[in-house]
């Protein structure tokens, strides 16, 4: 494989992971907004947020799975869509329980299925075992360099916008990821091609 499409895969898997972690990590500073303008409080904000990490988490092995069955592009596109939705659903939740709907499981999903596990494998059946390595450093590099991102970006969204203009705003900034979906070369190049000396 060309030093160049080593590059294209490396760099469109670091687009998508850098926008699903950023989004994901920078849900915190949603907390005190949503309180002071829904009253729900913050155990049940909170509590909602704490669902998620978990069905984030959980999320993975099966969108993994998934992913070696039919491929990690619908995985993706799968994933990035549904992460969207629950952001762009979360302003019309007013009760605890449509939280952990929106963001404990909608959005985590979404999330999950657009993280890690479905990323790294992509990335390496698409690279020279040369390149592996480094390109999974580069990629986990990514969620953290997504948070450094978003955060201050929605920040200043919530103070111009509100948090229900931040978070529509958000749902549309996730869709942006479908972009490096197309430059990420998915469709094609099986593990045992993957493992053919260039």
């Amino acid at each position: 494989m060309r030093r160049p499409e080593v590059l294209a895969t490396t760099l469109a898997a670091v687009g998508i992971l850098m926008i699903t972690m950023g989004a994901r990590q920078s849900l915190g500073l949603f907390i005190g907004p949503i309180d002071a303008t829904t009253g729900l409080g913050l155990a049940a904000i909170s509590l909602a947020l704490a669902i998620g990490q978990f069905t984030w988490g959980a999320i993975q092995p099966i969108a993994g799975a998934l992913a070696d069955r039919y491929g990690p592009g619908p995985v993706l596109i799968g994933g990035i869509a549904v992460m969207a939705l629950g952001s762009a659903i979360t302003p019309f939740m007013g009760s605890g329980f449509g939280l952990v709907v929106s963001l404990g499981l909608v959005s985590a999903i979404g999330s999950g299925a657009g993280s890690f596990s479905v990323l790294m494998g992509a990335a390496a059946a698409r690279l020279p075992a040369s390149a592996r390595g480094a390109a999974s450093g580069v990629i986990n590099a990514g969620g953290s360099f997504g948070q450094f991102v978003f955060a201050p970006i929605l920040q200043q969204l919530i103070q111009r916008l509100g948090w229900m203009g931040a978070m529509w705003s958000l749902a549309v900034m996730t869709l942006a990821a479908l972009a490096a979906i197309l430059n990420l070369p998915i469709r094609e190049a099986p593990m045992a091609a993957a493992r053919t000396p260039s």
